[in-house]
């Protein structure tokens, strides 16, 4: 068939390409992605929003298992709860060149389905890796005029999930075509919700992996998309503000794919505030048991925009916070594990109200293929700076294995033992084994 459309590029090279995604090299990236979902999305599980979708949605019965629970229910259902427990702990994975996390939602609706056609291992880290791809070119597409107003997570992630839950029944480039149409018709998730001192943030993850779900099931039954759902007069981009002539998601997959190029979060925060995290925590010995006078931190404009409370008075918002984060990271204790969040006594809120925010334009041209920052800080006459061009959990500052399995503990709440166990047979799990005899704690 004639390939016109985003959406028909898209699928057309995701079948193209499904025998490399199945590559053992591939396949780790996607292992990697897997283990980093799933310890977040059980520490997760027991957050407001999943609770409260379960609260609010059981009794319910189906094949699709919830993580941190016993329960079974329908796909939908469950890429909805694992999705929104996946984004709550702000620690799931980013694609940076589209600031979009690909994770919470993508691996969400492939698990959900894997878990009811009962496919393999090797299948599921197939789509997954598929999933990613997609969502990750289309959110680089969308790029920061669409993020100005929507969350890309919510947005993006509709059309990862929907393909990977596509790729998992083999579909043809039609029926995969009208799968990533109807996701994308199905969308959404606006900034203003973590703008404010709201809960409805990883909503946006859970309602994109449902939508994917749901157009993957809509398509496979033979109900069609509008092909120009992206680029058409009224379309996606139109819609949403986004200046983009689609040219990543038209290209040849010819490239390293996207699932190999994630920052892994090292930080319970928002990722636009890491460079100066680490920046501040690089400088703390210099400045700890003195006045300081001054804190400057430049860095990109998105930053500012997304991460600029100055003065944050709930956990949601310290998180999206530079200044309390840097503040707290500048006080922290080394022996202490960095905790983000830290509820501030009167000597940390009088160091926040000491931080300046600054746009460099530097450091805004690299962005959003780049995430940098410099903290300066004014200390009895003296000036100590660091620069940090790329966060770390980068591609080019990346977490390894032991730092990831340190991180999976940390975030699954399964406790050491619980956690090490889970990890090691993970690791050694045969690709041809069914999705459903893995126990995910």
């Amino acid at each position: 068939m004639a390939v016109d459309t985003v959406v028909e590029a898209l699928a057309a090279q995701a079948i193209e390409h499904r025998k490399r995604m199945a590559e053992p090299d591939v396949e780790r990236w996607s292992r990697r992605a897997f283990v980093d979902w799933l310890g977040v999305s059980l520490g997760g599980s027991a957050g407001l929003p999943a609770q409260a979708l379960l609260a609010g949605l059981l009794p319910a019965t189906g094949p699709s298992r919830i993580m941190g629970s016993t329960e079974r229910v329908a796909p939908s259902v469950a890429a909805m709860v694992n999705g929104a427990a996946a984004h709550t702990q702000e620690l799931d994975d980013i694609y940076a060149p589209g600031l979009y996390h690909p994770g919470a939602p993508t691996v969400a609706a492939a698990l959900a389905e894997a878990d009811r056609i009962d496919t393999s291992v090797g299948r599921l880290l197939r789509a997954i890796a598929i999933g990613y791809e997609v969502g990750c070119r289309v959110a680089a597409d969308l790029g920061p005029t669409h993020y100005a107003h929507w969350h890309t997570t919510g947005t993006a992630g509709a059309l990862g999930s929907a393909a990977a839950v596509a790729d998992l029944h083999d579909a043809d480039i039609p029926t995969f075509a009208n799968a990533l149409s109807l996701a994308a018709t199905m969308c959404g998730g606006l900034q203003q919700t973590f703008r404010s001192d709201a809960e409805g943030k990883p909503m946006h993850a859970g309602a994109a992996a449902q939508a994917g779900v749901v157009a993957a099931a809509a398509a496979a039954g033979g109900l069609s998309g509008a092909r120009n759902v992206l680029e058409g007069p009224a379309g996606l981009a139109v819609a949403t503000g986004t200046d983009t002539n689609w040219q990543i998601s038209r290209a040849a997959w010819d490239q390293a794919s996207a699932i190999e190029r994630i920052t892994v979060k090292p930080y319970q925060c928002c990722g636009h505030a890491f460079a100066p995290i680490d920046a501040a925590l690089s400088l703390r010995d210099r400045v700890r048991g003195h006045i300081v006078d001054e804190i400057v931190v430049e860095t990109y404009s998105a930053a500012v925009a997304v991460a600029g409370i100055a003065e944050p008075v709930s956990l949601a918002e310290r998180r999206f916070s530079i200044a309390h984060l840097v503040s707290a990271a500048l006080t922290h204790h080394p022996a202490e594990p960095f905790d983000p969040g830290i509820e501030p006594d009167a000597m940390l809120r009088a160091l926040t109200r000491r931080v300046r925010l600054v746009v460099d334009s530097e450091i805004d041209g690299r962005f959003p293929a780049r995430r940098g920052a410099r903290v300066s800080v004014s200390v009895n006459g003296e000036r100590f700076s660091a620069d940090v061009p790329d966060r770390s959990g980068s591609p080019e500052q990346p977490l390894d294995d032991e730092q990831l399995a340190a991180k999976f503990v940390t975030a699954s709440g399964l406790g050491a033992a619980q956690a090490a166990d889970l990890l090691d047979r993970l690791a050694v799990t045969e690709p041809s084994r069914p999705v459903h005899t893995l126990d995910l704690g």
